[in-house]
């Protein structure tokens, strides 16, 4: 029977999650879905996702690809493997790819948004996904100043996790935006990017908000992309208002084959 690719993508609330990436010792998003879709053909596979998200994190739509020799309809697919998963992990959508597709090769963008909830009281209903910052308001002019300068070319050595391994710290950002949530006490910070580095988006996001603390200025996030110094930069804000919203296989410009 002739092989196939089927590329699924998947959306999931990362807070029981240990991550995306299997762990025989924790619960994690690669884990689940495998079980799930090796009850449905049968057969060992190998699920290549186009993001390792970590510990809390969520996905909207992260595409998911494996190998099968089964002929089991798109729909058939996503309705079984539906029904084998948890209430915080699902197939939105599942779609016939080129034979050997793979995800990670094929990405040529990430589009990450993290959300603040900004108030003096705390809202229970955000609190698996967004940050709280308790305050009546942020000075959001200057986080978006703050934001623009992530923009282009640069090295994010001062946006990176010590644990960080990447050969290479240079990224390419395309978009970086601060919007206010209508009707919502939430503020979002969207980041488009080539690739990211280990917690990368999250420092990004704890420096807009030290901008938008007074803490810090928009000119000091040049600074830190010039010296590279991540004890000047801001915490790494919290796993649970980080969603990674896109992975784009086509509209942007390749900036090498850096990883993230």
């Amino acid at each position: 029977m002739t092989s196939r690719t089927l590329l699924l993508y998947v959306q999931y609330d990362g807070t029981d999650f240990a991550g995306w990436q299997m762990q025989a010792e924790h619960r994690t998003v690669q884990g689940e879905l495998t079980r799930a879709v090796e009850s449905m053909v049968a057969h060992r596979v190998v699920l290549h996702g186009a993001s390792r998200t970590d510990s809390g994190v969520h996905a909207r739509a992260l595409p998911v690809c494996f190998d099968t020799d089964r002929d089991i309809p798109l729909h058939g697919f996503r309705r079984g493997l539906n029904a084998r998963l948890a209430d915080d992990l699902a197939i939105v959508d599942a779609v016939e790819a080129e034979p050997g597709f793979r995800t990670r090769s094929a990405a040529v963008a990430k589009t990450y948004r993290y959300l603040f909830q900004v108030g003096e009281a705390r809202r229970p209903l955000w609190t698996r996904y967004a940050a709280w910052v308790k305050r009546d308001r942020l000075d959001l002019d200057a986080m978006a100043d703050a934001a623009s300068r992530y923009l282009g070319d640069h090295d994010f050595s001062a946006f990176r996790s010590s644990q960080c391994d990447s050969r290479t710290r240079v990224r390419r950002m395309y978009a970086a935006t601060i919007t206010p949530i209508e009707d919502a006490p939430l503020v979002a910070f969207d980041i488009t990017g080539n690739a990211f580095l280990r917690n990368m988006v999250r420092i990004m996001a704890g420096t807009v908000l030290d901008v938008g603390r007074g803490r810090l200025t928009p000119d000091h996030v040049s600074e830190l992309l010039r010296h590279g110094d991540r004890t000047q930069a801001g915490p790494t804000a919290p796993a649970q208002g980080l969603t990674l919203m896109r992975v784009h296989f086509e509209g942007y410009p390749r900036l090498g084959r850096s990883a993230g």
